[in-house]
């Protein structure tokens, strides 16, 4: 089985999710595989692969009210004799699930957006998280006012971050230079 979002390549390499919570890791040359990384709660791996500084995220979704986690994954073939070789997670991250949220990262900070941990659009909130990219410390978390997951990537320009939501809500985050989320500014959408 596949992920519904792009491959992602780094490094020589081409990363991509697999069903129950799984990422698989290839040569980009020869196609071999490399390793197979499997998380411990499972879940779709819908959450686009994010690449940086050594180190791939993404998250994993079980459903609208069960948990999931967002990992990092190192991507350094430990042992280059095995095709197979079961990659421990360097951090993960547990909460109401990640689906469609691509992270923000740079050499300070990642920025995730979640899912609210409700059914339909009209109840739960969801959470804009800040952690640190290497060890997963949890920086900042901030809950909206507004209910609809957080189903998009995270994209930055000039000093603010920009996403949407499932509930119909464009977002503007502001985030300082070690990751506390300052503000964010919120927008209904109309069609």
């Amino acid at each position: 089985s596949f992920a519904i979002n792009s491959a992602t390549y780094a490094e020589g390499m081409i990363f991509i999710g697999l069903s129950n919570g799984r990422v698989q890791a290839f040569n980009a040359e020869t196609l071999e595989s490399l390793w197979v990384y499997q998380d411990a709660l499972g879940g779709q791996p819908n959450c686009p692969i994010a690449y940086a500084d050594g180190y791939i995220y993404t998250g994993f979704w079980n459903s609208e009210t069960k948990q999931a986690n967002f990992a990092c994954l190192s991507v350094t073939d430990e042992d280059a004799t095995k095709t197979n070789e079961a990659k421990l997670p360097t951090w993960t991250y547990t909460h109401n699930g990640f689906y469609w949220a691509g992270a923000y990262v740079c050499d300070d900070f990642l920025l995730i957006g979640t899912d609210d941990g409700a059914s339909g659009y009209t109840t739960g909130k969801p959470s804009l998280l800040s952690f640190d990219p290497k060890t997963g410390e949890l920086l900042s978390s901030y809950k909206m006012n507004v209910t609809g997951d957080i189903r998009s990537s995270i994209t930055h320009y000039n000093g603010k971050y920009y996403f949407t939501s499932k509930g119909g809500y464009f977002f503007e985050a502001t985030v300082d230079a070690k990751g506390t989320i300052e503000d964010v500014r919120t927008r209904q959408l109309y069609n």
